[in-house]
């Protein structure tokens, strides 16, 4: 599956539109559209504080739990479609990992020459410590953003499914799911794996305040559903939440995460990133 070194995570723009009270479906769909490639563009590289806390419970009964911190990087690179996200572990079950305070951000705001190869090598060693046998590829809090980019639209399939209300705001709910190959996610051996999801989306602007995104293939499946809200400070939503499922015949995985502390940060590195096709 995709891996987590090196994924695209874009930041939700404030919309600067009030809500409709009524949306069609072609409509729906092409603000959300519009909103996600919006933000693509337009936001900022962005770090946050993750609290991420798993649990794993085998088919005896046998269970296991860890909590970690981490530093969050989100990255716009010159030549990127969106954002470049990176994850350094600080502590695990509270205990410090190694010299790590800030590492990797000063790491992308220096002129080294090879600081994006040294990035990529500290979230590839961050990820030992996702806990269970399932590998993780939807533990960053906007894979399901990618799925509605304008430039996907010939191989997902859109379907308005109703309104609801969230925090007293009209939103439409909006079903996706891929139709064709190659897809954004694929297997450990390169197959392609069509996802599915929903997204919820406030009526006329089509800013986002929820995701779901789901993955299965024979053995193993996976769902995250990811919540957003608008930073006061920034002024722009940002990820807030993102609730995991991930379960095999032998094992189910439930994980948390929460973010907090978005600050802004200028990238001196001057690398091209092109986002890698699967895992």
């Amino acid at each position: 599956m995709r891996a987590l070194t090196l994924l695209l995570l874009p930041p939700l723009l404030s919309g600067a539109h009030a809500p409709a009270a009524a949306q069609s479906a072609p409509d729906a769909i092409a603000s959300v559209r519009a909103f996600a490639e919006q933000y693509q563009r337009e936001a900022p590289s962005l770090v946050a504080h993750e609290e991420y806390a798993q649990n794993a419970t085998n088919r005896t009964g046998r269970a296991a739990h860890r909590v970690t911190t981490a530093e969050l990087v989100m990255v716009r690179l010159q030549g990127a479609a969106g954002w470049v996200s990176f994850r350094d572990v600080l502590t695990v079950d509270k205990r410090p990992v190694g010299d790590r305070q800030e590492r990797l951000l000063k790491l992308l705001q220096s002129t080294q020459p090879n600081a994006l190869a040294q990035a990529r090598g500290i979230a590839e060693e961050s990820a030992r410590f996702n806990l269970g046998s399932v590998s993780r590829t939807m533990n960053v809090p906007d894979a399901a953003i990618e799925y509605l980019q304008p430039r996907h639209a010939a191989r997902i399939q859109f379907e308005a499914l109703r309104n609801e209300t969230i925090d007293g705001r009209p939103v439409v709910v909006l079903r996706f799911s891929e139709v064709a190959g190659p897809t954004i996610i694929r297997n450990l051996v390169g197959r392609d794996l069509r996802a599915r999801g929903r997204v919820w989306a406030e009526v006329g602007s089509g800013e986002i305040v929820r995701t779901e995104l789901l993955v299965e293939e024979r053995t193993s499946k996976g769902a995250c559903t990811v919540e957003f809200g608008v930073d006061q400070r920034l002024g722009i939503r940002v990820p807030v939440k993102m609730t995991e499922r991930y379960s095999t015949t032998n094992e189910t995985i439930d994980a948390v995460a929460k973010y907090s502390d978005f600050r802004r940060f200028t990238v001196s590195i001057g690398e091209t990133v092109i986002k890698p096709p699967g895992r």
